[in-house]
């Protein structure tokens, strides 16, 4: 996974983390629906990227992954929560990171990887081939 519970607990305290998490009201945190938000961001991250990088990402992922993982997956959280208003800052992430991987996909913005998953500067141009020439400069020279 790009982001940990631990990361989650950084951006969101822990009885807002249970309330958004927990479905039976008994008062626990539920690490699967956690996992699942973290999950559901990390696939919004990978169909952005798959175009430029080779998706899934190894571990250990980057900073700007974490990142951008923990911010949807905190909206993801408050998503579950109709009734619940979702703080601006939320919101407001969320949409820059959308934004950020808008720009990746296009090849205008990075996560901090190599592209391709380190592919290196292999050619991704065209590959043309075909016969030899028949009518050269050094054929034609005395015609």
């Amino acid at each position: 996974m790009y982001a940990s519970l631990a990361d989650i607990l950084e951006r969101i305290d822990a009885s807002t983390l249970i309330a958004l998490t927990d479905d039976t009201g008994s008062g626990a945190l539920d690490e699967s629906a956690a996992a699942r938000s973290i999950a559901d961001a990390q696939a919004v991250i990978d169909s952005y990227c798959a175009g430029v990088y080779k998706v899934p990402f190894s571990e250990p992922v980057t900073a700007r992954v974490r990142q951008c993982t923990v911010d949807l997956a905190a909206y993801n959280l408050y998503s579950r929560r109709a009734h619940v208003d979702t703080p601006e800052t939320i919101v407001r992430n969320q949409q820059q990171v959308l934004d950020h991987l808008l720009r990746v996909s296009k090849g205008f913005g990075s996560m901090g990887l190599p592209p391709d998953g380190g592919a290196g500067s292999e050619s991704h141009g065209a590959l043309v081939s075909g016969n030899e020439r028949i009518f050269t400069r050094k054929k034609m020279r005395n015609l």
